[in-house]
């Protein structure tokens, strides 16, 4: 198989956590809110400093945030798919899910312009988060209609949804971390 056919993760996922203090108490953090620790965090965890503070980042921009939990997923999916992450939609699917949106809405945001299961804010959200996150500029006509249905703290936020998770597309698709298990 090619190189692109096949993830193959560039670097072991950690498996002892313990070895490090500051990965041992990250480790017990994660698995204090979620089963299982990711293979992102296994990673990222080759430089434990990097590790806590992603994960402080991480955790501020999902629950500090005035957008809506299963609207963040919306969002972060959809920079997955611009950024052809299966990692980060393998990731973020059964969280998105698990939040309550619809497995319709999730099949059809590749095509959300065709479909109408999107409602106005979401239109507008989508159109300028796939800008930003596809080249990092966004038209003056895309931003006005984020702007008509958006607070400027709400832009932001998504702003900081799309930077991050196409910087996370990047990150896995380098390592070639292999996509969770859903």
């Amino acid at each position: 198989m090619a190189d692109a056919e096949r993830p193959v993760s560039r670097l072991p996922a950690l498996t002892n956590p313990d070895a490090e203090p500051i990965l041992g108490e990250m480790f017990r953090r994660i698995l204090a809110h979620r089963p299982r620790v990711l293979n992102i965090h296994r990673t990222v965890g080759h430089a434990p400093k990097m590790l806590r503070a992603q994960a402080s980042y991480a955790t501020s921009m999902r629950d500090e945030s005035s957008l809506p939990r299963d609207f963040q997923e919306l969002i972060i999916l959809r920079v997955a798919q611009i950024n052809n992450s299966e990692y980060e939609q393998s990731a973020h699917r059964p969280i998105a899910k698990s939040l309550g949106v619809s497995a319709e809405k999730i099949a059809g945001l590749a095509s959300w312009r065709d479909s109408n299961l999107f409602d106005d804010r979401e239109r507008a959200a989508l159109a300028y988060v796939e800008q930003a996150a596809a080249t990092g500029n966004v038209d003056d006509a895309t931003f006005a209609a984020v702007r008509a249905e958006f607070s400027p703290q709400e832009i932001v936020e998504l702003t900081v949804l799309a930077a991050w998770y196409t910087g996370n597309a990047r990150f896995v698709r380098a390592l070639r971390i292999e996509p969770e298990p859903e």
